[in-house]
């Protein structure tokens, strides 16, 4: 794709991108050679040529605060970095920057500040020409929702084979799949209530739909490893993250990228799968892939549909997509578990023993839900992980049956909550 995607822009571009979006789109294979004194309108105190102003003694301070304002309410753009910038704030990415120094993909991922932002730095095959990498960020950067992780910048490695992509690093966050499996305590889980996991499921439904239907692309990267959640209160909440990664990196078929319902490769952290279709290289995460994908096809919207019947089936069982249990150490034979097959069981059974959703139910709910919204999610998911892609929902209808589940929560979890406000003494009359 040589220009930002026409729906896109119409849908997403702020006022900001009057100033900047012929800026941005030139070519991005002079971004090695941009000197490294480069700047954002917004970091630097100088503003956008849309928004100039003149310095001299007619000009009023009303004037320039008014101005201030202004750019103050545009949203912080996603720049154009250097590889210079990226080396220089990762310490040339060293170990000591890496983002998860534990995990197997801790090689691609680092953190560091950026001009003033705590930022997660990832790194991409870039598979498209790296000048065309300009207007897409100019497009896909005036897109935000509240559970996102915002697209900070971007930049070209100098022999343009790889792709950084800087995020922001969401404070206190924690990845939904450690919440869910912490292998140091595995009895525990701070998703201990209905009512969070649900607020949880329409973040991430609500974020999807987004990036479907506003952004116009396809994310690919969805996992229970970048839901991203935070927040201290009763109701944690959630944000995707690698949003506009796969589109980007090129990954993403350019002939049917308009029609919103294709891509071409997956990714993420954790176990990977590989498998190649016409030359291309597919990518993903163990238990995420939908069918289509592991027989080498293009990721599309309704694979994004497939990823996100996972995480919801996560959300209710608490269980990781697919195990592997040893059967025989002599052998070394392993027995694999499908989150989707067990789930598929458990609503199978449903009419026939009453019990079989409750027990398969996360026991860390302490048996505190509604069963049948517990079912009803568990069907929704079902419907989102069907074999057939043709036969997967929308994200508008996905949304929308999940914000209503999330209603009904929000009534169960009233009538049944404890009351705080008692407090009862016993003692010897």
């Amino acid at each position: 794709m040589v220009g930002p995607n026409p729906k896109a822009n119409r849908m997403c571009k702020s006022k900001s991108a009057i100033a900047t979006t012929a800026s941005t789109s030139s070519s991005m294979a002079a971004a090695a050679s941009t000197p490294r004194n480069h700047r954002s309108p917004r970091t630097t105190g100088s503003y956008p040529a849309a928004y100039s102003y003149s310095t001299s003694s007619s000009t009023t301070a009303s004037s320039a605060a008014s101005l201030a304002a202004l750019r103050d309410s545009l949203p912080e753009l996603p720049l154009l970095l250097t590889f210079h910038d990226l080396a220089a704030a990762t310490a040339n990415f060293s170990s000591s920057h890496r983002l998860l120094p534990s995990t197997p993909s801790s090689s691609n991922s680092f953190r560091c500040t950026l001009r003033g932002h705590q930022a997660a730095v990832f790194r991409r095959p870039l598979r498209r020409d790296a000048g065309e990498v300009a207007a897409r960020l100019a497009s896909l950067g005036h897109c935000h929702h509240a559970a996102i992780a915002r697209l900070l910048g971007a930049a070209a490695s100098p022999d343009r084979t790889t792709l950084f992509l800087a995020y922001e690093l969401v404070p206190g966050a924690s990845p939904l799949s450690v919440l869910l499996r912490n292998p140091k305590n595995p009895s525990f889980t701070p998703l201990s209530t209905w009512h969070s996991r649900l607020q949880l499921a329409v973040d991430v439904c609500d974020a999807l739909h987004y990036v479907h239907i506003q952004a116009d692309t396809v994310h690919n990267r969805l996992s229970a490893s970048s839901v991203l959640v935070s927040g201290d209160g009763p109701l944690p909440r959630a944000k995707i993250a690698h949003f506009g990664a796969a589109d980007l990196a090129g990954e993403l078929p350019v002939e049917q990228k308009g029609s919103g319902d294709s891509g071409e490769s997956s990714s993420g952290s954790g176990g990977h799968r590989r498998s190649s279709s016409r030359g291309r290289r597919i990518e993903g995460t163990r238990g995420y892939m939908a069918p289509e994908l592991v027989a080498g096809g293009p990721p599309t919207r309704r694979s994004d549909v497939f990823a996100l019947g996972v995480v919801l089936l996560e959300l209710v069982s608490g269980q990781e997509p697919v195990r592997y249990e040893m059967v025989n150490r002599g052998t070394g034979e392993y027995q694999r578990t499908s989150l989707i097959e067990t789930a598929e069981a458990v609503a199978a059974e449903g009419g026939a023993e009453e019990g079989a959703m409750r027990r398969w139910v996360d026991r860390r709910l302490r048996d505190s839900f509604p069963v049948e919204a517990a079912e009803a999610l568990t069907a929704l998911a079902l419907r989102c992980v069907a074999k057939d892609p043709l036969a997967r929902p929308d994200m508008s209808w996905v949304a929308a049956k999940v914000s209503k589940l999330f209603l009904e929560a929000q009534e169960w979890a009233a009538k049944f909550r404890v009351p705080t406000d008692i407090s009862i003494s016993i003692a010897p009359r």
